[in-house]
């Protein structure tokens, strides 16, 4: 009950006059965003290229109301997330909420002040997280990869957590490469509409947020930058530390590119390092693990998805056992990428 008294008042305030709005480019789609707050639009122009409303029909509707009344608000530890059919709710404090519709592509919030007003929140947590849930239903897929980008030509590194994503991207990134993201990249289609599954000619243009890097405690033995800074607790439970790759190692960052080489990173200690290829349909079944299950209602969004990693998983992709620290990780994969450039 106290969950849908919340969808019902964020509903009823995202009906309200919204005078401010936006349309912008993210991953490859197109959102239309109105809101009641500068600061907000603020944080969408920070994150993401503003485009020309005429682009044709945008391919997100989000309506974000901010609640003036509302004082001292506070957040929860971890946000907390409810989802029913395609209806995905997310909570982050009494006075903080979204209400995804999936089959709809439609997206309203009702937040506080104090919410509304920090716009590092946004870009790091609020923003991310409704990629990550509306992705389906705009045609993006996400990936459990690191990227990095030399020459326009993408660098995806998959793995398990400790397997070296983070800390190979950021070595990458310090020795000539861009970089793009450290644990999650979006994928999208570049040649074809939403609704086709055909393969003909299809592309796939990879994208990064301009987020913090995260970086498990042990990484400071490797880079010592990080020596004055302390690790935090993260939204999934890890102790870690969070830092602008770009303000902190002086690396540069890039936001798309063409991915073009698929590597999933195997940690094996004590022995000589392994590179391998693997199988195309043991890639995308790799990569779709993570994918999140859909409901019977929306089963066409998961199945564009899969479609989208098997057109990524269509080229030459590798495994890389390994028990090298982060910097002779990135010697070998420069030099194995090296060869096709």
């Amino acid at each position: 009950m106290e969950v849908l008294d919340r969808v019902n008042r964020t509903v009823r305030l995202s009906q309200e006059n919204l005078p401010l709005g936006g349309h912008f480019f993210v991953a490859g789609s197109v959102w239309e965003v109105k809101s009641n707050s500068q600061e907000i639009l603020q944080a969408m122009r920070e994150t993401f290229d503003q485009v020309d409303s005429g682009r044709g029909q945008p391919d997100l509707y989000v309506r974000f109301h901010v609640d003036f009344a509302v004082e001292d608000a506070l957040l929860w530890a971890e946000p907390h997330f409810r989802a029913l059919d395609h209806l995905y709710y997310a909570t982050y404090g009494p006075s903080d909420s979204m209400l995804v519709d999936q089959l709809g592509r439609r997206v309203i919030g009702s937040f506080s002040p104090a919410v509304a007003s920090d716009l590092s929140y946004w870009k790091q947590t609020l923003l991310p997280i409704l990629l990550g849930i509306a992705s389906a239903s705009i045609g993006v897929t996400p990936v459990h990869c690191a990227c990095v980008v030399k020459s326009g030509s993408g660098l995806l590194l998959a793995g398990e957590s400790g397997a070296g994503k983070s800390t190979s991207a950021l070595s990458l990134s310090l020795s000539g490469f861009s970089y793009l993201s450290d644990d999650c990249t979006y994928l999208s289609r570049t040649s074809l509409p939403r609704t086709s599954l055909s393969r003909t000619g299809a592309g796939i243009r990879a994208w990064g947020l301009p987020t913090p890097v995260k970086l498990l405690p042990d990484a400071v033995s490797h880079f010592p930058e990080l020596v004055s800074r302390k690790p935090v607790r993260s939204l999934n439970g890890e102790l870690a530390f969070t830092v602008d790759p770009t303000e902190m190692f002086n690396v540069r960052r890039c936001l798309s590119c063409e991915p073009r080489w698929l590597v999933f990173l195997e940690r094996k200690e004590d022995s000589r390092p392994v590179i391998k290829p693997v199988s195309s349909l043991e890639a995308a079944s790799r990569l779709a693990a993570d994918l999140e299950i859909m409901p019977v209602s929306i089963v066409d969004q998961y199945e564009y998805q899969l479609e989208t990693i098997r057109l990524l998983v269509d080229r030459e992709c590798w495994v890389v056992q390994h028990g090298l620290q982060p910097e002779l990780l990135a010697s070998l994969l420069a030099e194995f990428v090296g060869r096709d450039l």
